[in-house]
């Protein structure tokens, strides 16, 4: 017997009828869109034996079959597997259809519902899809990432091809951003993410094809069905009524109690009538009664609607048409200690120092869905997990209403109509909505608001990180860091111009241990001494304190506020970083806390450099950070770091590998044996030379090269290749230079005034210019790139890029 609910969606026989609102039919307008749900009449999907019963099939037909005949019609998918050979043989053939079709019993026309004109077209068979599924068709990784990002089709093929070809975001916004239209990094890192997960639903599609070939229920129609599906929810649904349910459920123990047929007749209106006192068992603790007996049909029957893929997509329709509230009260048994979980633990979140005051705005909360802010999501899902907060999905009985009649249509408009299937069917659809349909809902809504709102974190997470590392470096001074504190001090850092380790110590300014003249004479030795004009104060513990302490010192005179300068410094991370093993390794014999100073002071000098050598989710610039999946995350934000370092690029004669790993292409390993080359054959000479470096081949090259320079101070003061203290990529040197030679330039002008005027007035030249000559020609063959090249060369060969292209 089967133990799967019908699936009338993958039914295909000769008696399956639907009012067809295809395009054949002359009453209701043609929409090729997936969108698409008919407005004037509603397609009703005939179960093939609800078509016998109402066509006065003859008697030779068993309208009540055996177990396995009931079974059969219970499994779609199976009962067409085992179709016999002469039920094949009895089709109509293409060629001999009409003829057949006139000897066969004409079947009346069906229902109408809903008030509809009764369609002039004749009655045809289908396989009793809905006519969402029918417009669908099997989809490209490029075609449904167009249709998903709303992009070009063209750029979209050529995203996929760069992707599969392992192209990093870097290299592709720079080098090949004629290919993508010019798309920012932040947009095709969303991109990239849709790519991923129209992957993964591809594979997953797969996954569950072959999975159904081995239980022998899949057809042609099925599969195409499950691989034309556009998100995992779609998925979902088609494979709801195929999933297996699990053994100790309730329609599962009525299954195997021979209930199944019994509620096939009552949902689907099937002949004979059934009649409850006949299947009473007094022998069986479980049929004892007819109220056990209803119980158990009425578990069957919950289970096929709850998996019908119909009732589904209509509940997903009515969700984003109705209004849907989230409420949230405060929590009946709250407590001020809760206990830590693993997830939170591991993501760092202090439990201690949480308290229910943090949550007092959502202890009245209402809100629209529709309406609900990330942020808020964020809060409320938090503060739920932490038993400060009861969150109920709150729906109108609107979307009861349309929904139970929708089911209602789906089964009670066909097949025999008596007291007892009324009375069951109700009953059952009552507890259908209220135990699977509503929680189903609710889920969902929550699911989405969740899913939304971690997006929105990460987000916010990438913009704030990115702000914060391509902030302009202050280069060419000396920078006194300050670690402010209570019980330990202020530590101090005293920093040269490159960046080197000039002095530290520690001052206490507060506290009980305050020694303000002591600390005065310490801070203007230090500043004295060195010439510096720079304070950088971290913006910790203490902070406002030493500030106004600082503020006292200028307006007494004791510090020249003309000449001398304070900043407040972002110190997230700080103390993580001086007890890392890269400080450790770094400053082997400082004492941390004075690491911490270092740190705050290097992060003004050069906050790339600096803030690299940190975790990102330690830098404390995201919204709920420590809610949100900790690999998605990091991945993110690893992202983020590798296009800022990437777009500001490095030295490679002097990276610290700390940075050098963060270079597009690269890895941590592979920027350890860089480094290990330089250090053992001296520095590189060309950029060519990394080809040289063991575990750097050709494609790690080319994605690499032209985020790295070789900078004449590094070499000696001259390097082979001008080029390779450019932007421009070394597969565009051959363009360059005939570029440089089209201008009757030389390589070595690059940088000078002369050679930005050239460069300007050829490429306004060669974008006009209808000339045949050979460099002419060449030149605009490459005039895309021509255009890229150019804003590399007019850079002079030490400026600083801090933004993206």
């Amino acid at each position: 017997m089967s133990t799967r609910p019908r699936r009338l969606a993958a039914r295909k026989t000769p008696l399956v009828i639907e009012l067809s609102d295809s395009d054949e039919d002359g009453t209701v307008a043609s929409k090729d869109n997936d969108d698409y749900r008919p407005t004037e009449t509603r397609t009703r999907f005939v179960d093939r034996a609800a078509a016998t019963a109402a066509s006065g099939a003859t008697a030779s037909r068993k309208r009540f079959p055996s177990t396995k005949n009931a079974s059969a019609l219970s499994d779609a998918p199976a009962a067409k597997k085992r179709r016999t050979k002469e039920d094949k043989e009895n089709e109509p053939s293409p060629s001999n259809g009409a003829t057949e079709a006139t000897a066969e019993e004409p079947l009346p026309p069906a229902q109408e519902v809903d008030g509809a004109a009764p369609s002039t077209t004749s009655a045809t068979t289908t396989t009793g899809r809905s006519s969402f599924w029918e417009r669908r068709k099997v989809w490209n990784i490029h075609e449904l990432l167009a249709e998903t990002e709303h992009i070009q089709p063209t750029a979209a093929r050529n995203i996929v091809q760069l992707f599969e070809n392992e192209n990093t975001i870097p290299f592709i916004c720079r080098y090949r951003r004629d290919l993508v239209d010019h798309i920012t990094p932040e947009r095709l890192r969303d991109i990239r993410n849709t790519y991923t997960e129209i992957v993964d639903l591809r594979k997953k599609a797969e996954n569950i094809v072959h999975q159904l070939e081995r239980e022998n229920v899949l057809n042609t129609e099925i599969r195409e069905e499950l691989m034309c599906a556009k998100t995992n929810e779609e998925l979902e649904f088609l494979y709801a009524p195929y999933k297996p349910a699990s053994k100790g459920t309730l329609a599962e123990r009525a299954k195997a109690l021979g209930l199944q047929e019994y509620a096939d007749c009552l949902l689907y209106g099937t002949a004979p009538k059934v009649e409850l006192s006949a299947i009473v068992d007094r022998n069986n603790a479980d049929l004892a009664s007819e109220e056990q007996v209803l119980a158990g049909i009425c578990n069957i029957i919950i289970h096929n609607i709850s998996k019908n893929t119909n009732v589904l997509e209509e509940l997903r329709r009515l969700q984003n048409v109705h209004r849907i509230m989230l409420k949230c009260s405060k929590a009946k048994a709250t407590t001020s200690k809760v206990t830590t979980s693993k997830s939170t633990a591991g993501n760092g979140i202090a439990d201690k120092k949480l308290d229910s005051s943090k949550f007092e705005n959502y202890f009245n909360f209402l809100a629209d869905v529709k309406s609900t802010k990330p942020h808020q999501t964020l809060a409320i899902n938090r503060g739920e997990k932490h038993k400060f907060l009861s969150v109920k999905v709150e729906t109108n009985s609107y979307l009861k209403n349309d929904l139970t009649r929708f089911i209602s249509e789906q089964y009670m408009s066909q097949g025999l109509n008596y007291p007892l299937r009324r009375e069951v069917f109700s009953r059952a659809l009552e507890e259908c909505f209220t135990k699977k349909l509503q929680p189903l809902l609710c889920r969902q809504v929550r699911a989405e608001l969740k899913e939304k709102a971690t997006r929105a974190s990460i987000e916010v997470f990438g913009k704030n990180l990115k702000q914060l590392l391509l902030m302009s470096p202050l280069k060419g001074e000396r920078i006194l860091g300050i670690d402010p504190g209570y019980t330990n001090g202020c530590k101090l850092a005293l920093i040269s111009e490159t960046a080197d380790v000039l002095e530290t110590g520690v001052i206490y300014p507060h506290g009980r241990q305050a020694n303000r003249k002591g600390a005065e004479q310490k801070l203007i030795q230090l500043l004295s001494k060195y010439n510096v004009r720079i304070i950088a104060l971290g913006n910790g513990t203490a902070c406002r304190d030493t500030e106004m302490w600082l503020s006292s010192l200028f307006q007494a005179g004791i510090l020249d506020s003309q000449s001398i300068r304070y900043s407040m410094v972002n110190e997230n991370g700080a103390s993580i970083y001086s007890c890392s093993d890269v400080a450790t390794k770094e400053f082997p014999n400082m004492d941390r806390n004075e690491i911490s100073a270092v740190s705050i002071a290097r992060r003004l000098n050069d906050p790339l450099s600096e803030y690299v050598k940190i975790e990102p989710r330690h830098l404390g610039v995201g919204m709920y950070q420590h809610d949100v999946k900790e690999k998605t995350l990091t991945e993110t934000l690893n992202d983020v770091v590798s296009e800022c370092v990437s777009y500001v690029g490095v030295d490679l004669n002097t990276a610290s590998l700390s940075v050098l790993k963060h270079i597009a292409g690269l890895s941590e390993k592979k920027a350890e044996k860089i480094i290990e080359h330089r250090i053992q054959k001296g520095p590189f000479q060309s950029r060519k030379d990394l080809l040289a470096v063991r575990s750097i081949g050709d494609k790690t090259y080319v994605q690499c090269a032209g985020f790295v320079r070789i900078e004449p101070l590094s070499v000696g003061g001259k390097v082979k290749n001008p080029l390779d203290c450019t932007w421009v990529h070394p597969e565009s040197y051959k363009v360059a230079e005939a570029v440089i030679q089209e201008c009757e330039l030389k390589l070595s002008d690059i940088g000078k005034p002369r050679f930005r005027e050239r460069i300007k007035q050829l490429a306004m030249t060669a974008s006009t210019s209808q000339d045949t000559g050979n460099n002419i020609c060449f030149i605009n063959s490459w005039l895309p790139t021509l255009f890229v090249i150019d804003n590399k060369l007019l850079s002079h060969i030490d400026n600083c890029h801090r933004n993206f292209g």
